[in-house]
């Protein structure tokens, strides 16, 4: 899959004069991001999904939840800033944000990391008493 360059609903939003001024720009910006040249070109991944990606690591993914979904009654996702939210979006993106509530079928999904509430922590910690649980720590930059 391309990314593809349009202006059709920029259009209604600036004046010619304005387009005229950041068009050159943002079409040099689109061809360097699609020919991989500018900086943070290691990063470009995402712009072939989802026809390119690791086979291997998706389905290596995909056993990893089936196991989790099979065995736990609780997911803990640890994260802070867009670690945190990303993950978070994603879940809150396929189900209502009072997951935990209604769906009676898979694990409950805690979301810590981003406070330093102790007490926070303390109620996850509570309602995590007696039941099978796994954590996802995730670091996009490792530390």
């Amino acid at each position: 899959m391309a990314t593809t360059l349009t202006d059709k609903y920029l259009r209604g939003f600036i004046g010619e004069h304005e387009y005229e001024g950041v068009a050159a720009e943002v079409k040099a910006a689109h061809k360097t991001l699609h020919e991989g040249s500018g900086l943070g070109n290691d990063f470009l991944g995402w712009l072939n999904l989802p026809t390119d990606y690791d086979k291997d690591e998706f389905a290596r993914i995909k056993a990893a939840a089936e196991k989790i979904k099979k065995n736990s009654d609780v997911f803990i996702v640890i994260g802070i800033g867009g670690s945190y939210l990303g993950a978070r979006a994603a879940i809150e993106f396929l189900n209502s944000q009072n997951y935990n509530l209604t769906c009676k079928d898979t694990p409950q999904i805690f979301f810590t990391g981003n406070s330093i509430s102790s007490s926070a922590l303390a109620e996850i910690m509570e309602l995590c008493e007696g039941k099978d649980v796994s954590v996802n720590m995730i670091s996009k930059s490792g530390t």
